[in-house]
């Protein structure tokens, strides 16, 4: 059962590193409950790590007033949680955000990991700037041990189809590629046709206890992988990384897609 709770906050639209423009969290925690999250660590004022999946704060505004002179400023949906959740069917908070600003001119981009997102495709089309992606790393095997919470690949991938038919820029971001599971190269291939470009990611495991965890589900369901496992996260070895690096430049550039952002 997971914890809803409504709090307050000031500004729908703050500031964000990520993107030098701006994101929207409309929630704080998240329902998909993927075991790798890292904003489980990152949530200020929060030390609570177990409980990570098991609540959700729902962000109320005073307004959805966009500041003046914000113009065509990159905005970000979301940086620490899902914006299209199972929690947005019930709640619609995301799409109210989404009304306040569909005639804007910021550039409004969108990763999730549910299928919900095709909920506001009639949004998306009057948007002047807009685009969509999916987080996908597993097949829908593994995802249910590491993302339990959230829309299966094989749907996502069909959602994304679904986007790209409907005129609206697409995009996918392969992350975080797990060593000996991800199927990088498979997901090019079978992508190429339904998004616009790539993005690559390896694993964020620098908080200890994301660290741990990882690597005892490794070690419990994958025990064959698991000494690379170790190789990799804890004796820092680059190599499968670096090796995967180049095959991805060589065969995204054989195939004439484009690519974003490859993990450094």
């Amino acid at each position: 059962m997971i914890r809803k709770t409504f709090v307050q906050a000031k500004n729908f639209l703050t500031k964000s590193k990520l993107n030098q423009g701006l994101t929207c969290n409309p929630y704080v925690g998240c329902e998909h409950g993927c075991v790798y999250c890292y904003a489980n660590y990152m949530v200020p004022g929060r030390t609570d790590y177990d409980s990570w999946g098991s609540y959700v704060d729902i962000r109320e505004y005073p307004n959805l007033d966009i500041p003046k002179n914000t113009g065509p400023k990159p905005l970000m949906f979301s940086s620490a949680c899902d914006a299209y959740q199972p929690l947005e069917a019930e709640t619609g908070s995301t799409r109210k955000i989404m009304e306040a600003i569909v005639e804007s001119d910021l550039q409004i981009q969108i990763l999730t990991k549910s299928e919900l997102v095709l909920r506001d495709i009639d949004l998306f089309k009057k948007m002047k700037m807009v685009e969509v992606g999916f987080s996908i790393a597993l097949a829908d095997r593994e995802a249910s041990l590491f993302e339990p919470g959230a829309t299966p690949p094989s749907k996502r991938i069909a959602a994304l189809k679904e986007l790209k038919a409907a005129g609206i820029p697409t995009y996918v971001f392969i992350a975080p590629i797990f060593p000996y599971l991800t199927e990088v190269i498979h997901l090019i291939d079978l992508l190429k046709d339904a998004v616009d470009y790539f993005m690559f990611d390896s694993f964020n495991l620098s908080h200890p206890l994301n660290r741990k965890r990882i690597l005892g589900l490794i070690e419990k369901h994958y025990p064959k992988i698991y000494p690379e496992y170790v190789n990799i996260f804890n004796l820092k070895d680059r190599t499968f990384y670096n090796e995967l690096k180049k095959n991805i430049m060589q065969h995204a550039e054989a195939l004439g897609v484009k690519v974003n952002y490859l993990y450094p």
